[in-house]
């Protein structure tokens, strides 16, 4: 199926009739000459059935470039694997993924290279995409060699014809019978990976998802179910609104828990920046909430104006963007450069890192030992990046506009920003 049987694509051809190109390059094997032909189709000359033809081509070319780049990874991670693998951070640097993202590429890539031979073929081959092969090779991660393969060959058959879904149900099923595990162990694995994650969106919302155990998940509806039911006839919300405000209230009430361990020597406090001229009301520009990104005016003079010590507002210089006040109720800033360092910086400064500077070592950057000062020299980095530094040649260089570039152990370049805060224009602006 799929096989390659079809001369070169001239560019007569191309321009005379594209949808019987486009055709023959949905039913053949993709192969690398092909990226240029399908680069020249115009979507707008094509039939309705051409333009269907053209996205299976294209989807059946991304998976032959999948293929290769899972070799690539694959072959890094034979080679670099060390202790601790630090090409977790080439990748994660080279691709603008995060960690967790680059480790669980290269962990598909070797698994995928080594184990899963078969279903790497269909994939160079254009007939599954990265996402079936992905979802097969995290599928048996924790089975041994021939397991793994008793699976491959189990839902290999189908595969091509298959959705996603009904793939992955597929997959369960053979790993279900081929590694039958009692209860008790799948739940012990899975709980391995119970985790709360936040992705914030464009709208000033943000999406809360957590991974529990059943009786946790059970635990937390029922707290936010009898908090929810608190209300009276005239209270416009409705019934899901009750409960998303309901589980706010649980987080904030246990912010205010005396009892909270600290960070930093800082309890637990949420990050808004403002500009002096929003706070006033003369603009409008978005605030900035740490750990999601830009908020409306309104809602950062909201919380600015808060005092019940949940929300630590900072406020920003009209011409350097540079924070002037740390809030009420924390230590005496500006003199206290740990707080002041933690506010500046939000999160770790290695390229693509997001753990919060409150959990971050501050470090030096220009070793102490070896003349450097604390003032200005003090970066927040999370305890792996800082090992990074120190222990597997990544070398930073800080700006003073707050950029840091990181020199990776093969020489390659990148940079991370710090978060773009508001600006005060309750002065005039700098001439030109």
């Amino acid at each position: 199926m799929f096989e390659r049987e079809a001369p070169p694509v001239a560019l007569s051809d191309v321009l005379d009739s594209p949808d019987a190109v486009v055709a023959e390059l949905a039913r053949v094997r993709p192969a690398p000459e092909d990226a240029v032909t399908l680069s020249l189709l115009d979507p707008a000359v094509l039939s309705a059935a051409g333009r269907v033809d053209l996205l299976v081509a294209l989807e059946r070319q991304a998976a032959l470039i999948a293929a290769q780049q899972q070799r690539v990874l694959a072959r890094m991670a034979v080679d670099q694997s060390d202790e601790r693998n630090w090409v977790r951070e080439d990748v994660a640097c080279a691709l603008r993924l995060s960690g967790r993202t680059a480790q669980r590429r290269l962990a598909v890539a070797q698994t995928l290279a080594e184990r899963l031979p078969a279903m790497l073929r269909l994939l160079d081959r254009g007939q599954v995409s990265y996402l079936h092969a992905a979802f097969l090779a995290e599928a048996v991660f924790a089975l041994d060699d021939k397991q793994a393969r008793a699976v491959e060959e189990r839902v290999l058959p189908r595969a091509p014809e298959q959705t996603l879904t009904e793939f992955q149900r597929s997959v369960r099923r053979a790993v279900a019978r081929v590694a039958a595990a009692t209860v008790e162990e799948q739940r012990a694995e899975a709980m391995k990976q119970r985790r709360v994650c936040l992705t914030p969106r464009d709208d000033g919302m943000t999406e809360l998802w957590a991974l529990l155990p059943a009786e946790g998940a059970a635990a937390v509806m029922t707290a936010v179910d009898a908090l929810a039911s608190v209300t009276s006839a005239d209270d416009p919300r409705t019934p899901d609104q009750r409960r998303a405000d309901a589980l706010v209230d649980l987080g904030v009430a246990a912010l205010h828990d005396p009892l909270l361990p600290k960070a930093q020597g800082m309890r637990p406090t949420i990050q808004v920046t403002v500009a002096l001229s929003t706070l006033l009301g003369t603009d409008e520009q978005p605030g900035e909430l740490a750990g999601h990104g830009p908020i409306p005016a309104s809602v950062a003079r909201r919380l600015a104006a808060d005092e019940s010590g949940t929300w630590r507002r900072l406020v920003t210089d009209p011409v350097t963007g540079q924070l002037l006040d740390y809030g009420q109720d924390t230590y005496r800033p500006p003199k206290d450069l740990a707080d002041h360092v933690i506010a500046r910086d939000q999160i770790c400064t290695f390229t693509g890192c997001n753990r919060p500077a409150c959990r971050c070592h501050l470090d030096h950057r220009v070793a102490y030992s070896e003349g450097g000062s604390t003032s200005q020299n003090i970066d927040p980095l999370c305890e792996r990046h800082h090992i990074g530094k120190h222990e597997a040649g990544w070398t930073p260089h800080r700006h003073d506009d707050g950029t840091t570039t990181w020199i990776s152990p093969t020489k390659h370049i990148y940079q991370s920003r710090p978060p773009d805060l508001p600006r005060d224009t309750t002065t005039d602006p700098p001439p030109f």
